[in-house]
């Protein structure tokens, strides 16, 4: 079953204020945090990577990243540095995702996370994969990164509008057994904010 909260302070096994200050501009004083970038080719350089190619690349590995740590936890999956509304806009896209917020009499304009199962996270992993990309404003601007964070493991998976995903964690050793456990040729890894694994 799906939860939606307000408050996931207590849920999250990491401080969520101070994993906000190290996604800021001085996370350099944040040294107990690790990340690496999973990319395609050329999208670092500016390529602009279709819907296609970015689904083909990572939905399955999405997949496969999550099912592989379940481990009975729930998955919390919130907006990365601000809660904010989940659909700002009245559009014709993320259609499951759309639908399970009306199924549960959620209005567009909740802010919170979303309280999810292994199962139920697979389910909806298509349009949580690409929700920053569905949700482009007219203007330009993008919308917010969401975290997917595992319920026990201080583990969170972005997922970035720059067309890649990221892991994240406090725990050094977690993050190399996942990255090397799920490594893929065609993805190029980089060490997220330029801090070494």
């Amino acid at each position: 079953m799906v939860e939606f909260k307000k408050n996931i302070k207590t849920l999250l096994p990491y401080d969520r204020e101070v994993y906000i200050d190290y996604l800021g501009y001085e996370f350099y004083k944040y040294p107990k945090w690790y990340g690496v970038s999973f990319q395609l080719s050329g999208g670092y350089e500016g390529r602009e990577i279709g819907l296609t190619e970015y689904l083909e690349a990572y939905e399955n590995w999405f997949k496969t990243i999550i099912q592989k740590l379940d481990n009975g936890a729930c998955w919390i999956v919130n907006h990365d540095t601000k809660d904010m509304d989940w659909f700002p806009y009245e559009e014709d896209t993320l259609p499951s995702l759309r639908a399970l917020f009306k199924q549960n009499n959620i209005p567009n304009k909740f802010k919170g996370a979303l309280i999810l199962t292994t199962k139920d996270l697979v389910k909806y992993s298509r349009d949580l994969i690409t929700y920053p990309f569905a949700l482009f404003k007219q203007d330009g601007l993008l919308y917010n990164d969401l975290d997917i964070s595992h319920g026990e493991l201080p583990l969170i998976i972005k997922i970035s509008h720059h067309s890649d995903i990221d892991l994240l964690s406090t725990d050094k050793e977690l993050l190399k057994k996942v990255v090397n456990e799920n490594s893929e040729d065609h993805f190029i890894l980089r060490n997220y904010k330029g801090i070494s694994l």
